[in-house]
């Protein structure tokens, strides 16, 4: 599948801002289930980018906008071609409990940093509950334990925008029993990682025929016999060519789609919107020079009463 993505973001100010350095985490990333053919990174007021990439092999653009304004435009558009996963999930013998020692001995450190409950993946008293519930029987198939962890979560809760923030832990969810797709993979990772699995948050875009689209969120696990494979608990279902993936991290903190800071006392208003289009073929060289203009309304994210005098910026929970 050929996609061509388009994420828009806008900031607004009750009064000038000024001197912002921001970093966005907007250009999907290449592996063996996807290729990024092109992207295209759009500011304004203008600013020169730059790139590099993270710790955990994220592709970040950082850049600098100085003197005074009161509106910003993120404008971030890529074309990707998707496969269908290489790895189907029910193919993997691995079981409960994971052999830490033998199964992670080749794996790479890197898979134990997604073990500790730690940040908003945390070990709370109101995950007990949850815990119990699908406490997995020793040699119960590692596969069958991600997709009924995934239906749990599904099935329980409710999804529903403005009830947590981006930076809300686990128990918000736990406690109202709603949330978006940032909350059900936050809990999702909490669970796993409980029962020894190492899991991962995945930021990206999901597209849906005939629906909007939007930025999205995921799982993705580690199986000694197939490597990290995704899987969504908020549509239940596994990632296939129908996911984008930008970043991965441990939690949402890891991954936000931009954050920086500026400097001024204002009212900022956020808003953004996400369109993905199916293309019957690669477009030429200059195709972001021919983007179609975004056909969905723009939604507002937050507004943010004038409080300090160095600012946050935009970090939305995906949704």
């Amino acid at each position: 599948m050929i996609l061509e993505v388009q994420h828009e973001t806008r900031f607004e100010y009750s009064v000038p801002v000024q001197d912002a350095t921001i970093e966005v985490r907007m250009e999907p990333a290449n592996n063996p289930s996807q290729a990024c053919h092109t992207f295209h990174l759009d500011i304004s007021p203008a600013a020169e980018v730059f790139r590099y990439q993270d710790g955990l092999g994220n592709r970040v653009h950082h850049f600098n906008i100085l003197g005074a304004y009161d509106r910003m435009r993120i404008l971030a558009a890529a074309v990707v071609e998707t496969q269908p996963p290489q790895t189907n999930l029910s193919a993997s013998q691995a079981v409960h409990p994971l052999d830490h020692g033998d199964a992670l001995r080749d794996a790479g450190l890197d898979v134990l940093d997604y073990l500790p409950l730690r940040g908003p993946v945390r070990l709370t008293p109101q995950l007990a509950p949850v815990l119990a519930t699908l406490a997995p029987q020793p040699g119960m198939p590692l596969a069958e334990l991600v997709v009924a962890v995934g239906r749990y979560i599904h099935d329980r809760y409710e999804y529903a925008r403005d009830v947590t923030l981006s930076s809300s832990p686990i128990d918000d969810l736990l406690t109202h029993g709603k949330g978006v797709c940032q909350d059900f993979t936050h809990l999702m990772i909490a669970v796993l990682r409980s029962f020894g699995v190492p899991a991962r948050y995945v930021s990206g875009y999901l597209h849906r025929e005939n629906k909007q689209s939007q930025s999205h969120a995921w799982c993705e696990v580690w199986l000694p016999d197939l490597g990290w494979v995704g899987f969504d608990p908020t549509n239940d279902c596994p990632a296939n060519e129908r996911f984008v993936k930008i970043a991965i991290g441990r939690n949402f903190s890891d991954v936000p789609p931009n954050k920086g800071i500026y400097r001024g006392r204002a009212e900022e208003a956020i808003s953004v919107r996400v369109e993905t289009r199916v293309l019957d073929r690669l477009p030429s060289l200059s195709w972001q020079e021919q983007l179609p203009p975004l056909n969905i309304p723009l939604t507002a994210i937050v507004v943010r009463p004038m409080s300090a005098v160095v600012t946050l910026d935009d970090e939305s929970p995906q949704q």
